[in-house]
């Protein structure tokens, strides 16, 4: 016969240091520090593309020169929709890091747009190309523009605010 788990009573559990309708901290990133972390690592990836178009031997197929205007793609239609997205659902989120990976799993989602340049040949094979370094630059974007974040905490506010407009008659000395 085996032992009964034992039950958790409420007088060994913890209380609630904050009411569940409390509002709770957020981490909010400013336009400046979103363009920091989106629009400059899409431009030098871009960039970077468009170098690398440029060596004799390189492009000689020709399968990098298309791949600016569908990074330019990926960047308006997965990078600007995603990175906002991810910034509002990770917003209570506190820890940088996790930031840091939403960013990188949005920039990951620039590969499959090449999909839309067509299927076949050689084509699926360049959506590690795009999505890979996009994820990285992404993510160190991200992390670059870490300083320009600041955690706004409500409950700090409304007790500092609170205590500076008091309904108390202040006496003179």
């Amino acid at each position: 016969m085996t032992t009964p788990a034992p039950e958790r009573t409420n007088a060994r559990r913890r209380p609630r240091t904050t009411r569940e309708d409390s509002p709770q901290p957020q981490l909010k990133l400013g336009l400046v520090g979103w363009i920091i972390s989106w629009l400059a690592p899409t431009a030098l990836m871009g960039g970077v593309l468009l170098a690398l178009s440029f060596f004799p031997g390189l492009d000689g197929e020709g399968y990098l020169t298309p791949l600016i205007p569908l990074l330019g793609a990926a960047a308006v239609l997965v990078g600007v929709p995603g990175t906002l997205l991810v910034n509002w659902l990770l917003r209570h989120q506190l820890n940088p890091v996790v930031h840091v990976l939403g960013y990188v799993l949005v920039g990951l989602l620039y590969g499959p747009v090449v999909l839309f340049a067509g299927a076949g040949g050689l084509v699926p094979m360049l959506i590690p190309i795009i999505g890979f370094p996009a994820g990285v630059l992404l993510g160190i974007g991200r992390w670059i523009a870490q300083p320009l974040a600041e955690i706004t905490d409500p409950e700090s506010t409304e007790a500092a605010t609170g205590s500076q407009t008091s309904t108390e008659p202040q006496t003179r000395v």
